[in-house]
């Protein structure tokens, strides 16, 4: 069932003369109807105008891009951070630095499409991953292992278990950390430093900056020698840069980020608490999505008046994807009535 509204989706939602509560989407923080944010994209607005689609490496440029990422490399503990367009365009970025040989391509399941330059590349399995890499090192080739950070089947981020039985000192690690950065960790740091722990050759990390931040962009954190090699390739420079007004307005509403993270935390934390049954759901420890298969629960939700995310993704050839997903702009109340539903329906599920 497909629906069309012609405003921001929120926490409320009504169609068919009815009401619903809305547990679904990518807006964690719920950005996109907080009222004093969106006066600071307005402010943006005004300053910077409505577009600027000069290229980077343009003779005139505008300073806000550099700030930005040097403020981003600090918030996230990175070296260095690349602005783009889109967390799908920083994604291509990076897998375009390993077309070619000496480097060896390894996709572990569920690795977003971002992050492949053929969309249909096949995946490797975690069984084995450790006799292919020997293997590839023995051809002197330099293995590239990516994977997503938040794969909704709680197998990497916090742990990344499966990465931790593996040798990963000459391995290249790229990560697309678009659900974890400004969500996970007590200060929305994601997965960056994590990741480092495991002491990859090169670690590069690449998000959308419109989940967690709520604002159009996405970025590249990654080492000066990487980020130098991307910025002289052809795609850094030919493409339209971050909108300025979601820049703009990240870099002067720290405290907005930092009061609707505590809230997404603290909602998390509730809907947890309020199961009966936590372990019927697929969830990453400190995330707010809740994944699940079973099309006759959706279904009993939407009866009671609790729609959620669940659609054919990414493509409508692919699996159905049904998922809770928990928001800063959710109240008490609707955590509690989701939980009592869910704790009614789920013991009765065929």
């Amino acid at each position: 069932m497909i629906r069309y509204f012609n405003k921001a989706i929120g926490p409320y939602l009504s169609f068919d003369k009815k009401s619903y509560l809305y547990f679904g989407g990518t807006g964690y923080l719920s950005l996109q109807t907080h009222y004093r944010f969106k006066r600071w994209l307005l402010k943006g607005v005004l300053k910077y105008g409505a577009h600027h689609g000069a290229s980077r490496q343009s003779n005139i440029r505008i300073s806000l891009f550099e700030k930005v990422e040097k403020v981003l490399a600090q918030q996230f503990k990175a070296p260095r951070a690349l602005l783009s367009s889109s967390g799908y365009l920083a994604g291509q970025m990076v897998a375009k630095q390993f077309l070619n040989d000496p480097y060896a391509t390894l996709y572990l399941p569920d690795t977003h499409s971002a992050l492949k330059i053929d969309p249909n590349a096949t995946e490797t399995h975690y069984e084995g991953l450790d006799e292919k890499l020997k293997e590839l090192l023995s051809l002197k080739k330099q293995p590239v292992i990516f994977l997503d950070s938040i794969d909704f089947k709680g197998r990497h981020y916090p742990e990344f278990s499966p990465l931790k039985t593996i040798d990963l000192s000459a391995c290249i690690l790229v990560v697309d950390d678009s659900h974890a950065l400004g969500v996970c960790g007590l200060e929305g740091e994601g997965s960056y430093g994590i990741l480092k722990q495991l002491n990859p050759k090169e670690l590069i990390v690449t998000a959308s900056l419109g989940k967690g931040m709520g604002i159009s962009g996405g970025v590249v954190l990654c080492e000066d020698h990487r980020a130098s090699a991307i910025i002289a390739g052809p795609t850094f420079g030919g493409a339209s840069p971050a909108a300025l007004a979601g820049l703009f307005a990240y870099l002067e509403a720290p405290e907005i980020y930092q009061k609707q993270l505590l809230k997404l935390h603290k909602n998390t934390k509730r809907f947890i608490k309020g199961l009966d049954s936590p372990e019927f759901f697929d969830n990453h420890l400190g995330h707010p999505a809740f994944g699940f298969q079973s099309p006759q629960l959706s279904k009993e939700l939407k009866e009671a008046g609790f729609v959620l995310t669940n659609f054919p993704y990414p493509t409508e050839r692919d699996p159905m994807m049904s998922r809770i997903v928990i928001s800063a702009g959710h109240k008490k109340k609707d955590i509690e009535g989701l939980c009592k539903a869910l704790n009614t329906l789920i013991p009765n599920l065929k």
